[in-house]
């Protein structure tokens, strides 16, 4: 039996408790676009009927037969439209089935686009994700990721108008669109505290098909299949996605090509179920060929255990620190993990670390 991730014992909580309140105060930074960067959009082939398609650094997969095609993530609604032009161009079929790996705005937007011809495929969880918190709910409420969202309302109204959000809000995959429309679920021009802390997933269109456990489809002979790998710590609706009749698999965003998104969730406290998917989804890639993923190019299954491996070494650098009586500040100082310095994502190891810390100190 693996060791799972280990808890830190008392010497963590004393850390916790004598923790400054300028630590404690520490949170998320709103996540920017880059205004004058170019949209990159492309396919690659990778074997058989089974393709790459990206925008910039996200990506998704989908495998064209002769009845259609099972296209994964749609990103956003942008690039969906250009997807969809480039199917009928290149392939002459349309996209029959629309697989979501999970609900997270950047790549499950856009799924409308395809409607006219596609199912929707998703995990149970999905579905929940994508309901509205009650109206009762304030900015005060939001924790984690969309917390400096929450922080935008500088009039103190209690909503994020749109003339409160700055010219470089975060964009959608593929698109010059900012977040701000996938929040205002009603469309009346500002965030509520229900809307932001549900997220910018207005434009996810819901899973008509659900499944608990695992689901195949089958379509032109060739065969998808999603599995459930947990209640875990990015989302609890996380299908790893697998094309066994092309030897591809498709994994998103709880492993990824780069390093860990900035906090890395940590506000779902969910951290050893994250490890535990993990190690499973390890075993399962070294059966297949081809790995895709959410962000980056495609490999092999090497991708998953050298996430691993950093996940593993930031954790046993935090707990030590911990340990040691640092303050965050001094970790992150401290913690840089220079032999990861080529990888994208490099700039986060400082939030990557705030994430670990919360993870074992909360």
């Amino acid at each position: 039996m693996r060791c799972r991730s280990t808890r830190v014992g008392a010497a963590i909580a004393a850390t916790a408790i004598l923790a400054t309140t300028e630590t404690i105060a520490q949170g998320p930074a709103l996540r920017r676009a880059d205004l004058d960067a170019p949209i990159n959009l492309d396919i690659v082939h990778i074997a058989g009927g089974m393709y790459q398609a990206t925008s910039n650094n996200h990506g998704t997969a989908f495998m064209v037969t002769d009845e259609g095609i099972i296209l994964a993530d749609p990103l956003s609604e942008d690039f969906a439209r250009w997807l969809k032009a480039e199917f009928e161009t290149r392939f002459g079929v349309p996209v029959r089935y629309v697989v979501y790996s999970h609900y997270h705005w950047d790549h499950a937007s856009g799924g409308a686009i395809f409607a006219d011809t596609a199912r929707f495929v998703g995990h149970e969880n999905m579905l929940s994700y994508l309901e509205l918190p009650p109206d009762s709910t304030t900015l005060d409420d939001v924790v984690g990721q969309y917390e400096p969202v929450a922080r935008l309302d500088a009039d103190g109204d209690g909503y994020v108008s749109r003339d409160e959000i700055p010219e470089d809000f975060q964009r959608f995959p593929g698109s010059r669109e900012n977040q701000f429309s996938g929040f205002d679920a009603n469309g009346d021009g500002r965030i509520s505290g229900a809307e932001a802390v549900r997220g910018p997933i207005s434009h996810v269109h819901p899973p008509d098909i659900t499944y608990s456990d695992e689901i195949t489809i089958s379509l032109g002979g060739k065969r998808v299949k999603l599995t459930w790998v947990g209640d875990m710590n990015h989302s609890s609706d996380t299908s790893l996605i697998t094309f066994p009749d092309e030897d591809t698999m498709l994994i998103v965003d709880y492993i990824s090509g780069r390093l860990p998104n900035r906090e890395m969730d940590y506000e779902l406290g969910k951290f050893e179920e994250w490890m535990d998917a993990i190690y499973l989804t390890e075993d399962v890639a070294k059966d297949y060929q081809y790995v895709v993923t959410g962000h980056g190019p495609y490999g092999d299954w090497t991708i998953v255990s050298n996430w691993r491996e950093y996940l593993e070494k930031l954790r046993d650098a935090v707990a030590a620190g911990i340990d040691a009586g640092q303050t965050l500040e001094e970790m992150q100082a401290a913690i840089t993990m220079d032999e990861y310095s080529d990888v994208e994502g490099f700039d986060w190891v400082d939030e990557n670390v705030l994430g670990m810390y919360h993870f074992l100190t909360d």
